[in-house]
């Protein structure tokens, strides 16, 4: 991207690394019951502004000169950032169906890579000038280099994968589970995931294509990419000006009052009704509206009494029978033929990955492990 200072490009990025911050403080003011995800996706757009402001100096022909240009600072934070990006990202939309502790060792390996790569450039004193792929250097420097970049380019694209793992695992789990996420909330995760799963793609074929194409095309290539950010993060905008409303004023749930003691006993024996006679939690569509409409009471007086008579929440609840009844249909002797997948169909679960987790937390052993049990327990 070889430019003169402060031309159409380099004003286009800066003006989106503006934008970048504006929608990073929007997501920390805008009221909202899931915290951590705003907080967590402000982060990212923290790091997409300082990715496009590190790259308008590191890239800008007049810049180069200038003193910080001759020092690796501004390539460790650009490729820092770069690397973050996709850590960051697996983290947000994991955090919109569960809350994570970012400080747990499991969560903090994943910063190993970006910290390696700042370690790679400031030990090698890595600055703008070195950065270039034409720049001459000595074979360790090269090597050094060529590294960074080899990270830069291939790690997101793990994340990418990650990422799109972590936003199918969410629908799956809101199949399960009467969920309070804003239909907002998970659209502005699909279109900050597209987007960016866009950019890295595009990002990874320009670096592939490097050894290929001539230097002027490998310039264009980076300039594109480029401008994959802009256009997602100007879409981002659109999305916010669309759905303003939806996110100025976010549907909040109220907390279900408190159930009169004379009428609990009937709420409790209505819902025990809809478990026992009516099996409903073998329907793998069930929510906490069906459910409520089946046994003829409100849904804010069945979460009531959940929490207060059974100290579970619906979608515990449940699975809970759920896991119940898969234990009946493994322990059958005339269901020993039968898959597990049969087995988690016939039990409510209509995924396998939920089944699998809620058995072997509730359980102690895997499925598997649990019929071969009762097996051998039968024939004793």
């Amino acid at each position: 991207m070889k430019t003169n200072f402060l031309n159409i490009h380099d004003v286009v990025l800066l003006l989106t690394s503006l934008e970048c911050l504006f929608l990073a403080v929007l997501l920390k003011i805008l009221p909202s019951k899931r915290i951590q995800p705003r907080a967590i996706l402000a982060s990212f757009f923290v790091l997409v502004a300082l990715v496009l402001t590190s790259t308008v100096v590191v890239w800008n022909g007049d810049l180069k000169t200038t003193d910080i240009n001759h020092t690796p600072y501004v390539v460790a934070v650009l490729a820092g950032c770069l690397m973050l990006e996709g850590p960051v990202l697996f983290f947000y939309l994991r955090s919109l169906s569960k809350k994570i502790n970012v400080l747990r060792w499991r969560n903090l390996i994943h910063l190993v890579p970006a910290i390696l790569v700042v370690i790679i450039v400031l030990v090698f004193e890595i600055n703008s000038v070195d950065w270039q792929p034409s720049t001459p250097l000595d074979v360790t420097e090269k090597f050094a280099r060529s590294l960074v970049w080899a990270m830069v380019k291939l790690i997101p694209f793990v994340y990418v994968m990650a990422s799109i793992w972590a936003e199918y695992k969410l629908r799956e789990d809101l199949k399960q589970v009467y969920s309070s996420i804003a239909v907002t909330e998970l659209k502005l995760a699909d279109v900050v995931l597209l987007g960016f799963c866009v950019h890295w793609l595009w990002s990874l074929l320009a670096y592939a294509l490097e050894g290929y194409v001539n230097v002027a095309i490998s310039d264009q290539l980076g300039i594109l990419d480029n401008y994959l950010t802009v256009a997602l993060v100007n879409g981002l905008f659109v999305f916010g000006l669309i759905n303003t409303r939806q996110l100025l004023n976010p549907v909040v749930i109220a907390p279900p009052k408190p159930v009169p003691e004379a009428k609990l006993a009937a709420k409790i024996d209505a819902i025990e009704q809809g478990i026992r006679d009516k099996k409903l939690f073998l329907e793998s569509n069930i929510n906490l509206e069906r459910f409520a409409e089946q046994i003829g009471l409100r849904p804010r007086d069945v979460s009531a009494v959940l929490k207060l008579h059974y100290q579970s929440n619906f979608f515990e609840f449940i699975n809970g029978y759920r896991v119940e009844e898969a234990k009946r249909l493994l322990a059958l002797p005339e269901f020993k033929d039968e898959t597990i997948l049969e087995v988690i169909f016939k039990s409510g679960f209509n995924s396998p990955s939920a089944f699998h987790r809620f058995f072997k937390r509730m359980v102690g052993v895997t499925p598997t492990e649990y019929r071969k049990q009762a097996i051998e327990t039968a024939k004793k």
